[in-house]
């Protein structure tokens, strides 16, 4: 008895596997194509909730296209375990992936270019539909590589109760690093030594790219090849932090999570995150919550970021059913659905005249500030170059340490040898 239920589920287990590889692996020629989605989620909030269903939406609006989606982690690790997935030969024929990434996803010969796609789909009438500010970094080298979807800029949060509490104005948040300190001297006389911090801007080199913009300088090359660490509009920048820590008005080294949860929780009356965690924000604090521009210093900028839409190279079928998906995602319906559900911006310029999305942005007006930032100041592109996650990792490295109390000469002159011999390989 006991060898024929083995020999069932032996039986069982081969089916299972044939099915998936006529599923997933080999696709057969005809009926549904299976796709394998991989997604990160990079902010506070319950945005793989809201992914998963949306995707349910679309498996249950058709039948020749069925998705899994797979939550991979934040950004860099989704971006580590697709590319892991493509070198052992069994990538996702899809994914939600960091747009700065594409340099080294075409490098790896990864991802395929989309323009036949874009053109059957209408070429620049249906490109022109997407911000302006979003799909910059989706082109490289002539080619489109990429649709934007989960996008965000960095946006200025603030507790209109502590404002008010401290005789500031709720409808006024700072202008620029000037004021930003002068409220800060405020709301620390306000609150005195109760624990409660008046600033906070988190360890992460998204943040840190627009105030090296701000200050009159660059971080990385157009060509993505070069990185520029040891300069004085990097040290600008660590000044104005710096002199934040030094009068006690931001902890001198607080994580991106933390620094959200903190905000929520009334110990930070100001902070600088991203609009991807709005909705997360607004669902969980008890006060008033406003957002604001990124505060400027010689230029008024602020770079883009977040998650684009890659199709990986896997055969022609496949290719074809992947764009069905994303053009299905990003739709003006569900470009404002996945905007309203998560707090992340709209990235066609057709969502925001749904009668949904006025009334959304009728109810929560902070749901408009990160399309006014980008419609009314400089925008400029992520930190883009190759070998990006490194670069990255790079960057928080020197913020924390600097912010730390390292020495800023030392510690800039290192990081951009270092930085130097990352890119050694790729210059020309």
């Amino acid at each position: 008895m006991l060898k024929k239920v083995s020999l069932i589920c032996l039986i069982l287990l081969m089916a299972g596997i044939a099915a998936w590889a006529g599923g997933r692996g080999e696709q057969a020629e005809t009926g549904t194509v299976y796709l394998r989605f991989y997604y990160p989620v990079g902010v506070a909030g319950d945005h793989a909730r809201i992914m998963e269903g949306m995707v349910r939406d679309f498996n249950a609006s058709q039948d020749e296209v069925f998705v899994e989606a797979i939550f991979s982690g934040g950004y860099r690790e989704t971006m580590e375990r697709a590319q892991t997935a493509y070198l052992s030969g069994n990538a996702p024929e899809v994914a939600v992936l960091d747009a700065p990434a594409t340099y080294d996803l075409i490098e790896m010969g990864a991802i395929v270019p989309l323009d036949q796609y874009i053109e059957a789909e209408g070429g620049d009438a249906y490109i022109s539909r997407f911000l302006d500010g979003f799909m910059e970094i989706a082109r490289l080298e002539g080619q489109t590589w990429s649709i934007p979807f989960q996008r965000s800029t960095p946006l200025f949060y603030y507790n209109k109760d502590h404002f008010r509490a401290a005789g500031l104005d709720p409808d006024a948040p700072p202008r620029n690093w000037d004021e930003v300190a002068q409220y800060s001297s405020v709301l620390a006389d306000h609150f005195g030594n109760d624990g409660r911090w008046p600033i906070q801007i988190p360890i992460n080199f998204w943040l840190l790219k627009p105030m090296v913009l701000q200050a009159g300088g660059t971080l990385e090359s157009d060509d993505g090849r070069s990185v520029s660490i040891d300069t004085a509009e990097m040290r600008e920048a660590f000044g104005y932090m710096l002199d934040l820590v030094d009068q006690g008005y931001m902890a001198p080294i607080r994580q991106w999570a933390p620094s959200v949860s903190d905000f929520i929780a009334g110990s930070v009356s100001m902070l600088y995150n991203s609009t991807g965690s709005l909705g997360h924000i607004e669902r969980s604090a008890d006060f008033d919550v406003g957002t604001g521009f990124l505060p400027t210093q010689q230029r008024q900028v602020v770079i883009e970021g977040g998650g684009n839409f890659f199709i990986f190279d896997t055969d022609e079928r496949r290719q074809q059913a992947a764009w069905e998906f994303v053009t299905w995602m990003t739709n003006a319906e569900n470009a404002a659905r996945w905007s309203i559900e998560s707090g992340y911006v709209a990235v066609r310029e057709d969502s925001y005249s749904l009668p949904e999305y006025e009334q959304h942005v009728e109810r929560n007006p902070n749901a408009i500030t990160a399309f006014n930032q980008l419609q009314s100041v400089e925008v400029e592109r992520n930190f883009m170059t190759y070998q990006q996650a490194q670069l990255a990792e790079l960057l928080n490295e020197v913020k924390e340490d600097i912010l730390g109390g390292a020495n800023i000469d030392t510690t800039l002159r290192e990081a951009q040898s270092r930085a130097d011999t990352i890119l050694a390989r790729f210059q020309r």
